[in-house]
């Protein structure tokens, strides 16, 4: 690899001109909202019972398993569906969820990254 001289000091730069072009124009915001629904114990609590189950799922099949109540489930719930994590089917007043292909590629690769490699907070 070779470094180019930033002219604002002696500093190498590690990128291309091309590379910190298309870097700087790429919108990040989609794959960020996507972490960010992530990155709450709650909602990826719920992701990983929906991804183990094998039919859909009623939101209130989910309370007795975890410790919120049922609007914090249905929050996380609607959270996940508006990230395209999870979908959701009416059969009267019953709200049943399913885990999508995303969803479940995602919560393969955590599992696969934490089986790997064990994460350490500084």
């Amino acid at each position: 690899m070779t470094r180019r001289r930033r002219e604002s000091d002696d500093c190498e730069s590690a990128f291309d001109a091309a590379t910190l072009d298309r870097l700087s124009a790429c919108s990040v915001d989609e794959q960020v909202d996507l972490l960010s629904t992530l990155g709450n114990d709650t909602r990826y609590r719920v992701l990983l019972f929906l991804t183990e189950a094998e039919t859909a799922v009623c939101g209130c099949e989910l309370e007795p398993h975890l410790d919120v109540g049922q609007s914090s489930i249905s929050q996380s719930l609607n959270r996940l569906r508006k990230a395209g994590l999870v979908t959701r089917t009416k059969e009267g007043r019953w709200r049943y969820y399913e885990a999508t292909e995303t969803a479940e590629r995602l919560v393969d690769l955590v599992e696969d990254i934490a089986a790997e490699t064990p994460i350490v907070a500084d």
